[in-house]
């Protein structure tokens, strides 16, 4: 019997075992198998069952694009709302933003975006107007983010496109951004605080096991301020996602004797070692990892299981997003005098069953 006069459900068995770009491939071997593949709906319906589970399948096929959408009072986003978290970041205007970390991950000297997303967050667990929030999307806002990030794609020919198949790409396509693509912390500063003296402390380094072979250290210094990278993930559908770095740790021995001279001085500080992860999404919940669990102990334990040779996934925790948004997120490390280093590789969200 030939692939084309197979049963359709034999073909869904079978495709539960290829990758996107195997099934891609097998609808150019014969026209039947081009029509069934790009064409039909419920063979990418039952792609997604296979390959993802029941929960995923359920939100992406039966559930997202049926909930109506939250409104703008439930979310803290009416124009209300919005001028009075402008009003409130204004006053932010002239200070020395650089020195507050948060405002910088959520890119508060170039916009009041971030800041509004945090705003609105901040008022929902203070205030919260309903807790009836749902994830949900719209078929033309899918589209219209399969056409802004991919440039060969035009509104013509991606509408000839199966939404289900658009939804599989999107579950297996990887959402990651590398290290050395962030930006620094104290890169630069407010227009008002052209005179800022605090440095980038950070610097790209070559791997040979990381994703490009470049990655980024990250380290503290001997003063107050703090520094750090930050990043945007653009436009991620309505979910659940584990936000994982990839990390390397390291001791430092430019940074040993004065560390030495300090805990001498100070036993306390031999143990102050802080890491903190926060991330935040314009519509959903934020996600924080701070010094209760990224500290000194976390450092030293996976340094005996890693050494400073091996990379390991570390989980930050989960962001739950209602609708399209940009998520805003940064890491830093503190107060370990340059000693201890964290070698960043890149930050990924996975979709969680």
């Amino acid at each position: 019997m030939s692939i084309d006069k197979l049963p359709h459900h034999v073909l869904y068995k079978l495709c539960k075992y290829l990758s996107f770009n195997d099934i891609i491939n097998l609808s150019k071997t014969c026209k039947q198998l081009y029509i069934l593949i790009k064409k039909d709906n419920y063979f990418w319906m039952i792609l997604i069952q296979n390959h993802f589970g029941s929960k995923l399948y359920h939100r992406y096929v039966n559930e997202i694009f049926q909930n109506k959408k939250n409104s703008d009072y439930d979310l803290y986003r009416t124009e209300e709302d919005k001028q009075k978290f402008e009003k409130s970041f204004r006053r932010y205007e002239g200070l020395h933003v650089c020195n507050i970390w948060l405002l910088n991950v959520l890119n508060g000297k170039d916009n009041s975006d971030g800041y509004i997303a945090y705003k609105s967050i901040i008022k929902q667990k203070e205030r919260p107007r309903t807790n009836q929030l749902k994830m949900s999307l719209t078929i033309e806002e899918l589209f219209e983010y399969y056409f802004n990030t991919n440039k060969y794609l035009n509104k013509e020919n991606i509408l000839e496109i199966s939404i289900y198949k658009l939804i599989s790409f999107y579950l297996i396509q990887s959402k990651r951004l590398l290290g050395v693509d962030l930006f620094a912390i104290y890169q630069s500063c407010t227009p008002n605080h052209r005179g800022c003296f605090n440095m980038q402390y950070w610097k790209h380094e070559y791997d040979l096991n990381c994703l490009i072979g470049r990655c980024v250290r990250l380290y503290s210094v001997r003063t107050f301020y703090l520094g750090g990278i930050k990043g945007k993930f653009n436009s991620i559908l309505p979910g659940i996602y584990e936000i994982i770095c990839r990390i390397k740790l390291d001791k430092n021995n430019e940074y040993l004797t004065y560390y030495n001279e300090c805990c001498n001085k100070n036993h306390k500080l031999k143990k102050s070692v802080e890491c903190y992860f926060y991330a935040l999404a314009d519509h959903g919940l934020d996600c924080e990892c701070d010094g209760k669990k990224l500290n000194f102990d976390w450092f030293e334990s996976n340094y005996l299981l890693h050494g400073n040779q091996y990379w390991f996934n570390q989980t930050m925790g989960y962001i739950k997003i209602f609708e399209l948004s940009n998520i805003y997120f940064g890491f830093r490390t503190e107060s370990d005098y340059g000693y201890r280093n964290i070698l960043f590789d890149y930050i990924q969200l996975n979709i969680i069953e």
